[in-house]
């Protein structure tokens, strides 16, 4: 039987209530899972239960082919999954076990104990029988506890590299307020822009800069108010998308959905369709570019804006203050475009470079964006 189909059966008898304690669940969940990996049970080089320890005993020990166990599996009755997690590290810790899987049948943590962090921050990933694809569940299975996976290290490998991974995540999570806030408190031309063109594309009139400015002052973070009240950040589950986290007003929301529309524009008579302004915008002056090579100069110093060039030779050059912002695509012979701008902003450039070579907006080039 493959592992997906164990696990679809496994999946009916949890619903059923068949697996009335712990016992159950290790011979009619555990074994069988194991035995689909590879694992050899009637082996005590491969599979040892109930194995003792200084201090205690542990449900499982698999080895891996060394003297060492490489993991230490913990079984509970259906519905106990969230006890057991503080001695089973206890054990792991002192026995040197890379990995640990606590598991009530139905639900099953991955620990990587060697990892900094609590108890929590050391899962690296939590499996649902029943709510999860068979597919996922088997990929998962067979990354951490196959038995060749186990013997080669790779199991091991994979687990150090998805606790990383997900540590990086919880750092990146933990910094959005900060990023918000420094946003907020000195808020750049783009995001000004941005808010500009929402509020006029609601209300049908476009706030002053001024205005915008003071009311992102306002939302920055205070001594006392560690992240902003728009801002909802809370610590994710190993198997949650933290973008999930984000709570977004559902008018931006649609906006950020609609921004994906197909954008038609036509250049020197012939008719294109893409997929976002910017690439319309590159390709706009692509083509501008190819047909008057010798005007890119001109045309970069008629594009550039209040306070910063949007045309030029490199990132640095496009976006001084903060280099690291920038995004920008080659149009023409290492001309770059700056593209983290509002569709104003894009509108306009395209205007710039038609005037600097004699081109007309609405005839030559046709382009309307959303929002500008």
């Amino acid at each position: 039987m493959s592992l997906q189909s164990l696990i679809k059966s496994i999946r009916a008898r949890l619903e059923e209530g068949a697996y009335q304690n712990e016992a159950a669940v290790s011979v009619g969940v555990v074994l069988p899972i194991l035995r689909s990996l590879g694992w050899d049970d009637a082996d005590p080089a491969q599979v040892v239960p109930e194995f003792s320890m200084p201090g205690g005993r542990v449900d499982f020990a698999l080895f891996g082919g060394v003297r060492q166990p490489s993991v230490f599996i913990e079984v509970k009755g259906v519905g106990r999954a969230g006890s057991g997690d503080k001695q089973l590290f206890e054990y792991a810790f002192h026995q040197g076990v890379p990995i640990c899987v606590l598991t009530d049948g139905r639900e099953w943590s991955f620990f990587y104990p060697p990892g900094e962090g609590d108890y929590s921050q050391r899962r690296v990933q939590k499996l649902h029988l029943i709510e999860r694809d068979e597919s996922q569940l088997d990929a998962t299975f067979r990354r951490y506890l196959q038995r060749e996976r186990v013997r080669t290290g790779e199991a091991r490998d994979a687990v150090d590299l998805d606790f990383r991974d997900l540590r990086s995540r919880r750092e990146a999570q933990r910094s959005i307020p900060k990023a918000w806030g420094s946003l907020v408190g000195e808020p750049e031309e783009l995001l000004v822009e941005l808010l500009q063109d929402q509020t006029e594309a609601i209300s049908g009139v476009r706030p002053s800069s001024t205005s915008v400015l003071a009311f992102l002052q306002s939302l920055s973070p205070t001594p006392n108010r560690e992240q902003p009240a728009t801002l909802k950040v809370t610590e994710a589950p190993a198997d949650t998308d933290i973008s999930a986290n984000l709570v977004i007003p559902a008018r931006t929301r649609s906006s950020f959905a609609s921004s994906s529309r197909q954008i038609a524009f036509e250049v020197f008579g012939e008719k294109r369709t893409t997929n976002s302004a910017k690439s319309a915008l590159v390709e706009i002056l692509s083509d501008i570019a190819k047909r008057y090579p010798d005007r890119m100069a001109d045309i970069a110093r008629g594009a550039r804006g209040k306070s910063r060039n949007h045309i030029a030779r490199s990132p640095e050059e496009i976006y001084p203050k903060r280099p690291d912002l920038a995004r920008a695509e080659e149009i023409f012979d290492g001309w770059l475009i700056g593209t983290n701008i509002a569709n104003r902003e894009k509108l306009r450039i395209i205007q710039a470079a038609c005037k600097v070579v004699g081109l007309t907006l609405g005839k030559d080039i046709v382009i309307e964006f959303p929002n500008a």
